[in-house]
Parts: structure tokens; sequence; C-alpha cells
């Protein structure tokens, strides 16, 4: 993840970009989170019970006969769990830098010297 997070930061402070924090702008609840996750329920009940037993109770609430995880729960699990999904997040808003910075007609093999 460091690769990305380095390569974000530095086109974020080239293009002179606020880093983009919200990924996650809302509270999910188990069968949202199945979708967001591309898994089944039982691997999401495991993931928020992980985030529990790491003294993140707090992130998880009842509405309306419903378990939801709220948005800093979602980022939790996402970060600490479900990697992979935290990997195409942060690929995918490289790409998003990377093309502002072709356009903005900087050099792209001089600046980092390879694609």
């Amino acid at each position: 993840m460091d690769f990305f997070e380095n390569r974000i930061k530095q086109y974020e402070e080239l293009l002179k970009i606020e880093h983009k924090e919200n990924w996650w702008n809302e509270d999910m609840d188990i069968k949202q989170l199945c979708k967001y996750f591309k898994k089944k329920d039982i691997t999401i009940r495991k993931a928020i019970k992980k985030m529990c037993d790491s003294g993140l109770e707090k992130y998880k609430f009842l509405l309306n006969k419903k378990v939801v995880i709220s948005k800093e729960g979602v980022e939790w699990i996402c970060k600490n769990v479900f990697k992979q999904k935290y990997l195409e997040l942060l690929e995918k808003y490289k790409m998003e830098l990377t093309e502002l910075y072709i356009e903005a007609g900087y050099p792209y093999d001089n600046f980092f010297h390879k694609n």
C-alpha cells in the first residue's frame, strides 16, 4: 500500500490537489457491505467481529432491527480486513490523478522514470 500512497502524495503535491479522504461516505448494513466488498454474509460478520474485538464496537449499531456499520467502521474493515478492496480504491484514485497529470502536460515517463 505504501507504493500507491506515496505515488498518490506525489501527484497531489504536484497537481496541488487535496487528498481524497471520502471513499466511505455512508453507514452500511450487512447486505450493503456484502455488495460493497463482494463477500458472503458470514465473511462480513467475521469482519465485523474482528472490528469489535479490536475495541471498535462503537462503529456497530442497530437501526430498524438491522446491524449497521458506521462509515468509520467501513473504512476500518476495508483497511484492516479486506485490504484488496483498499488497494483497488487506491489504484483507481492513482489512475485518476495520472490522467490529470498527463492532461496538465507533464511528461509522465520523466517524472516517475517508469509507467
